[in-house]
């Protein structure tokens, strides 16, 4: 199946205000579902493309900079008011930070980024969505090792890996080596503030305060009692973060 380009979209197609969603490894565009629902009911047309070797995309370019580059036509004849990443889609937002308009200032969220991750973490997360892909387990599964998932967020996680191409998780550690993203925020432009999303530390592992360089245009948000997946566990941190970064913006 060749690499089409698809994406979600939620709210009016007349709404003033626009949001871009980018996700994680092993993820797809529908898992954005509580977060877009929520935006697109504050007024955001919400728009969350599916990755390449995601959603039956298949592709042999796994590298962050082609993952941005595939993206770059939906900022041709758009503006976006707030840009969301996920865990991969968090290394590939600041990928595309470069490349956002230069004549407004763009808030961008990265949610739980893997921005530092050390070879014993790399073979343990290859492992794990690795088996994920090729045994995707049922929606109920889903539920009770993720407690806080709607029964919907579970369907959507089984879809997602369903539709994942087979080598992906390999492909793209394969690929970006060493896994070390915290380079890109000497590249943060002067019209882009960022906010970093980052979970319990007893929870997960893959994003720590620690890895997210001090810069001037950078936020640290440390979200107690929630793992890797911050916006399926509390969808309405990263909804609220957005729109306070927004409203941060129009009060400068």
């Amino acid at each position: 199946m060749a690499s089409v380009p698809s994406a979600t979209q939620w709210g009016s197609p007349a709404a003033s205000k626009r949001a871009f969603l980018i996700h994680g490894n092993t993820s797809s565009s529908h898992t954005w579902e509580s977060v877009a629902q929520a935006l697109a009911r504050a007024g955001f047309l919400v728009t969350a493309p599916n990755l390449l070797g995601h959603g039956y995309r298949r592709s042999n370019k796994f590298r962050i900079t082609e993952f941005a580059e595939d993206l770059r036509p939906y900022f041709a004849n758009t503006v976006y008011d707030v840009i969301i990443g996920h865990s991969l889609g968090g290394n590939v937002a600041l990928a595309l930070m470069p490349f956002l308009p230069q004549d407004r200032t763009t808030p961008v969220i990265l949610v739980d980024p893997g921005l530092e991750l050390d070879q014993h973490l790399v073979e343990s997360i290859r492992k794990i969505y690795t088996e994920e892909i090729r045994n995707v387990r049922s929606i109920e599964a889903q539920m009770a090792e993720n407690p806080l998932w709607t029964r919907e967020e579970a369907a959507y996680r089984v879809l997602a890996l369903r539709m994942a191409q087979s080598n992906l998780v390999e492909e793209v550690f394969a690929q970006n080596v060493p896994f070390s993203f915290g380079h890109l925020f000497s590249t943060i432009p002067p019209h882009v503030r960022v906010t970093v999303l980052v979970s319990d530390p007893e929870l997960s592992n893959i994003c720590r305060l620690e890895h997210v360089p001090t810069h001037p245009q950078v936020q640290k948000m440390l979200v107690k009692g929630v793992g890797h997946w911050i916006q399926l566990e509390k969808p309405g941190v990263v909804v609220n973060t957005a729109l306070a970064s927004i409203f941060k913006l129009t009060k400068w």
